[in-house]
């Protein structure tokens, strides 16, 4: 049995954000999250469970809301180990509404023709204990995605999602895409992504890991066949390049590689 493992955001869809300045009140659109954690070991991506059209109906701050919700959010990205309570620590007396969040999830949706909203996250700088960005995401899929996945189908392989993003989002592209929702891990960093792929080859013959971000960088090192996407168009670190064995600019490109070890 083969098995064939993506990343959703800027893998299997073009991946827009956009981030509240929380010390400015600007916005940026289309920012590179993980690269900003990457120039700054001390923060971390934050990433909320609750769809964003429920978590914005909360008007508390967003200390408060996770304080009361613990199995509300998730550390999805850090260069560091954190738990949950050293981020609630870190944010207790930070004064960030929820109503930020809202600012710019109104701010995606005005600016986007969106097709999955991918949900709600927070930059934290742990050693500032401050809340620098909250922000909003969503996508669309990538042109070639669908084909893709239909002709994967049709392929002697288990098709998986391993993502940072949080569950109601990949359970939706799940069923657009027809993977089993039991093929879906959802909230995964960088590690719980190499133990997918791991876990994967104990039982196996081949698998392949298809990404596009540092946080793919473990997860594509550790695969039988790593290919790293650059269809989102960001700037990559030479190191996560030279741990592929394929790069490719569209995604379409995973076919061949997948049929040559049919």
């Amino acid at each position: 049995m083969k098995s064939i493992v993506f990343d959703n955001a800027g893998t299997i869809l073009r991946r827009v954000t956009v981030l509240k300045n929380m010390s400015t009140n600007e916005f940026f659109f289309e920012t590179n999250t993980i690269g900003m954690v990457n120039e700054n070991d001390n923060t971390l991506i934050v990433v909320f469970q609750t769809p964003t059209i429920d978590l914005i109906q909360n008007d508390m701050t967003i200390f408060d809301y996770m304080n009361l919700n613990k199995n509300s959010f998730e550390i999805s990205y850090s260069n560091k180990k954190y738990t949950k309570d050293d981020v609630l620590d870190a944010i207790r007396d930070n004064p960030a509404r929820m109503d930020d969040i809202r600012e710019s999830a109104i701010k995606l949706v005005e600016t986007y023709d969106i097709e999955i909203c991918s949900g709600s996250a927070m930059i934290v700088d742990m050693k500032e204990k401050s809340i620098d960005y909250v922000y909003t995401a969503g996508g669309l899929f990538f042109e070639d995605t669908l084909n893709l996945f239909k002709r994967l189908e049709k392929l002697p392989y288990s098709i998986y999602i391993a993502s940072g993003d949080n569950k109601q989002s990949l359970m939706k592209i799940a069923s657009i895409l027809n993977i089993p929702k039991s093929n879906v891990n959802h909230t995964c960093n960088v590690n719980c992504k190499q133990k997918v792929v791991s876990s994967l080859q104990e039982n196996n013959e081949l698998v392949i890991m298809v990404g596009n971000q540092t946080n793919d960088l473990l997860a594509i090192e550790q695969a039988d066949i790593g290919i790293l996407s650059t269809q989102q168009g960001e700037e990559l670190p030479e190191n996560l390049i030279n741990s592929a064995d394929f790069v490719i600019d569209k995604l379409s490109e995973v076919l061949k590689i997948v049929e040559k070890e049919v």
